[in-house]
């Protein structure tokens, strides 16, 4: 990476200052409390979020109300230049000057220093703080105190910056997954014991699901021997109960007989009885049956003049319901005549809407192709009023980088005389650094100039006074010419002018020395000049964003005249949108004053299509009310024939009173009269079947008597006796053996989830086997860990001590002499076969032996090729300083080297020079 610049704005000291550096050393000097260290203050604080032991407050600048530092640098991950600005009051703003975008974070922690780290080339975890505190940038006087402590001291301040400790903390903090890791094997294995527990019983379950098979087999062999003995007794107890349900049969056929009998003795005496009351009524029957037979034809004909009135009430109810009928048909009759009416003319409209409706076709035709003109006419004028504002934007940010591009312009006309302006600044700095030597020849002039006055004045006299003896002795002498006085007088007289001339132009010398020497002045124009020149420098930088403005413009330039193309062509479509809309409007004006005859034939049509159904319902009613006359017709005439039928019902209700007394003792005589010849025959019957019956008795006695001698009661007793033994056995088998059945099933269903139990607790063996492995690669971590450290620091120690060789020796010049670090962080330095420790070396071979170690380890494990160094020359004789500064400036292993120094020891030994000077 390369740091291009700083920007401070009330940090500190700095109200408002710029400074640029360049690759390779960059010297920062100036005299004491101008404020160097504060610009590596700075750096530290913008890129490495080092603020140090100052609170927010100590970084503002009095009287200011917040900090503010800009850094401008090259990445390291991708070689463009970005811009970091942090302000105290609104943080972290992340720029990208060359896409001239502010980059989206803000968050220190989860965003800034991330994003620091990638562009700085540090490894993800590297400690920005920490970083610059212990090694990029070492505060001022401490650069070899490191070196000279004790060997107990030294390990205590480099193991922090080797992250000895880091080891070690990754050693205790790995202790906690050795207990989780254990902790989880103590789980598992009360896991296990719990499994173990639940499987206490699996063996007993197993015995017991056996013996209980085997009792359930010899039960089901039980029962079917039970089943084959029920068998055979149920045949035996059939047998003997047919027996003696024959014997109980021959019993009741006695018991039956003996009763049938006396019936019939009983019936007969009976029937005697009844015959002797038969005769008698047969001939009340004979006398009263004129009666009988006159009341019966009286009852006969008025239940058909009952019939004839029920015919003849049901014809009139006909007759009216006929009528009722017959004035709903013509009611109807008229209503569908008249909708046929209105069909006929529905059909004449129909034919008169046929043209209209092809007109209002041809007008929703048109109506439509104009209302997708017009759509098509609306999504032009969006894309004209889109591309109106896509050229409006294209012109302005023309307008805007013209006007860039102007000022970038009268920058670079600005810009021109930076080489002037820094010749100026350099003089101007060499007046302040040789000032005092300017004020003694100031004093020395003046001296000079005092002591030529007065001897002026004396030649003058002197003069006057030989001018006065050349005149008397030309005079005296009129040997001497003329002309000899006179080139005398005019050598005396140049002479006194010459000296005029000279104490003249001693006193000009004088007056321009005198602000010359005047070092508030100087400053005062050095830092006015710094400023013009920080203001020119930062317009130098603006310019190289001339290159992509122009073809920016260019690209807007030509984009816009697509655009413009594009919208003249739009433009040109969009000319024809008022004819078309004046024609949609007429057309839908047309439309309008049609009326919409395609709906009226709609309704029409739906009107029309039940005439079918309405012409057959005329006709079918038409030819019912024909047939409701036919109806009415006919049923007048049948009540014709019931004119006399209540004359006749009177006539026969009397005859039937007459002859009702007769009638009724007739009824009464008349079951009894017919049952005689019954009665006879009953008596003839019964006294003949009582002979047989007599026999029959005796007969099945003989039988009962022969089956009851053969029948053994106590046998069949026994046989049920045992037939019911075995019953219960059977039934009592039968209902234990579904329990029993029940009962394995549960015993298996138990087995079955003891069964998942041992897969649970297989599982679980096997997770405990994975844990302590885990455990024991955990352990094995730890112990590498534990015994890597002090390796790797003695690997980092070795590099380290190879990378400051290299650099000791480039810093001396010197290819014979060799630096080694030791493990316990002493340098020792080996000239020849000689070893000298760093106690013994001289003051710059110390500092230079510092720095050596100090870069190497920026080298080795920052991987970072810059370096702050902070009055790395103090308490140095000027010999030993100008040797570390050309040393320094030699070195070629880093790309970018800040240094502070108080003195011009840098001066000379680098071109790329910071002069700061303290604020008037």
């Amino acid at each position: 990476m390369q740091i291009l610049s700083v920007t401070l704005k009330n940090f500190k000291i700095h109200q408002d200052s710029h400074f640029e550096f360049q690759p390779g050393t960059n010297a920062i000097c100036g005299e004491n409390g101008a404020g160097k260290t504060s610009i590596l203050e700075a750096i530290a604080w913008a890129l490495f979020t080092y603020q140090g032991d100052y609170a927010k407050e100590d970084l503002i600048h009095n009287g200011g109300g917040s900090a503010q530092v800009t850094v401008a640098f090259i990445s390291s991950r991708d070689g463009r230049t970005y811009e970091v600005q942090r302000c105290t009051q609104r943080g972290y703003t992340l720029y990208d000057p060359q896409l001239g975008v502010r980059l989206p974070y803000t968050r220190i922690q989860d965003e800034v220093a991330p994003w620091l780290r990638q562009h700085l080339g540090l490894s993800p975890n590297t400690d920005l703080a920490s970083l610059f505190a212990r090694t990029l940038g070492v505060p001022q006087g401490t650069f070899t105190t490191d070196f000279l402590l004790t060997a107990e001291n030294r390990k205590r301040v480099f193991d922090a910056i080797l992250k000895v400790d880091d080891y070690k903390n990754a050693y205790r903090q790995m202790n906690s997954l050795r207990r989780f890791a254990e902790g989880r094997i103590e789980t598992l294995k009360a896991e296990i014991n719990g499994y173990e527990d639940a499987l206490a019983q699996w063996e007993d379950l197993k015995t017991t699901q056996a013996a209980l098979a085997a009792e359930i087999a010899s039960d089901e062999h039980t029962l079917k021997t039970l089943r084959e003995t029920l068998e055979h007794l149920e045949q035996q107890q059939q047998r003997l109960q047919v027996q003696a349900q024959q014997l109980e049969q021959l019993r009741t056929q006695q018991q039956t007989l003996s009763a049938d009998i006396e019936g019939k003795q009983a019936l007969i005496t009976r029937l005697n009885q009844d015959l002797t009351h038969a005769r008698e009524a047969q001939i009340i029957c004979i006398h009263t049956e004129p009666d009988y037979q006159a009341y019966q034809a009286a009852e006969i004909l008025l239940k058909r003049l009952s019939e004839q009135q029920q015919a003849r009430q049901q014809l009139e109810s006909q007759r009216r319901s006929l009528e009722a009928s017959q004035r709903q048909a013509q009611a109807r009759l008229m209503r569908l005549k008249l909708q046929l009416e209105g069909f006929t003319e529905a059909e004449a409209n129909l034919e008169k809407l046929k043209p209209l409706m092809a007109h209002q076709e041809e007008l929703e035709t048109e109506i439509q192709r104009y209302q997708q003109q017009q759509q098509e006419f609306q999504r032009l004028r969006l894309d004209h009023n889109r591309l109106q504002e896509r050229i409006a934007e294209g012109k302005r940010r023309e307008r805007d980088n013209e006007k860039i591009l102007q000022q970038l312009e009268e920058k670079a006309q600005i810009t021109a005389n930076i080489p002037q302006m820094e010749r100026q600044r350099d003089r101007l700095q060499l007046q302040l650094s040789h000032v005092d030597a300017a004020r003694q020849f100031e004093v020395e002039l003046k001296r000079i100039l005092q002591e030529s006055h007065e001897q002026q004045d004396r030649h003058q006299v002197q003069a006057a006074a030989a001018l006065s003896a050349l005149a008397a002795l030309r005079e005296q002498a009129p040997i001497l010419s003329l002309e000899d006085v006179k080139r005398l007088e005019a050598a005396i007289e140049s002479g006194l002018s010459l000296n005029a001339d000279i104490l003249k132009a001693l006193q000009g010398i004088v007056a321009d020395l005198t602000p010359q020497t005047h070092k508030p002045s100087l400053s005062k124009q050095l830092r006015q000049l710094q400023q013009q020149l920080d203001q020119r420098y930062r317009d130098r930088a603006e310019l190289d964003q001339r290159p992509a403005l122009e073809e920016q413009q260019q690209r807007i330039s030509i984009k816009i005249q697509d655009l413009s193309a594009q919208m003249q062509k739009i433009a040109h479509q969009l000319s024809d949108e008022a004819s078309t809309l004046t024609q949609l409007q007429a057309a839908q004006k047309t439309l309008t004053t049609l009326s919409n005859p395609k709906g009226q034939a709609q309704l029409i049509e739906q009107s029309l299509a039940a005439k079918s159904a309405v012409t057959a319902e005329y006709e079918q009613t038409l030819a019912g009310q024909q047939n409701w006359e036919q109806k009415l017709a006919a049923c007048a005439r049948a009540l014709e024939a019931f004119a006399h039928l209540e004359v006749q019902t009177q006539h026969q209700e009397a005859l039937r009173q007459q002859h009702q007394e007769g009638y009724a003792r007739y009824l009464q005589h008349q079951q009894l009269a017919q049952r005689a010849e019954q009665i006879q025959t009953d008596l003839a019957s019964a006294a003949a079947t009582l002979s047989p019956l007599q026999s029959q008795l005796e007969q099945t006695r003989q039988e009962y008597e022969r089956q009851s001698a053969a029948f053994d009661p106590n046998q069949l007793q026994h046989i049920e006796h045992n037939h019911q033994t075995t019953r219960t056995q059977f039934d009592r088998l039968s209902g234990s053996l579904p329990q029993q059945k029940a009962r394995l099933q549960e015993i298996q269903r138990q087995l079955a989830k003891l069964d998942e139990i041992a897969q649970k607790r297989q599982a679980a063996e096997g997770r405990l086997k994975q844990c302590e492995r885990i455990r024991r690669f955990i352990n094995f971590a730890r112990k590498a860990y534990k015994e890597a450290g002090p390796r790797i620091i003695e690997q980092y120690v070795q590099a380290i001590s190879r990378e400051a060789d290299g650099i000791f020796r480039e810093l001396l010049n010197r290819p014979n002499v060799a630096l080694n670090w030791s493990p316990t962080y002493e340098i020792l330095v080996q000239e020849g076969p000689h070893h000298r420790r760093f106690l013994n070396l001289s003051g710059g071979e110390q500092m230079c032996a510092a720095l050596a170690v100090r870069l190497a380890l920026l080298k080795v494990l920052a991987d970072i090729d810059i370096a702050f160094f902070d009055e790395p020359t103090t308490n140095m004789d000027r010999a030993r300083r100008e040797s570390l500064a050309e040393a320094i400036a030699q070195i070629r292993s880093f790309s970018q080297i800040f240094v502070i120094s108080h003195d011009d020891t840098f001066e000379k030994a680098t071109e790329n020079l910071v002069v700061v000077t303290r604020a008037s």
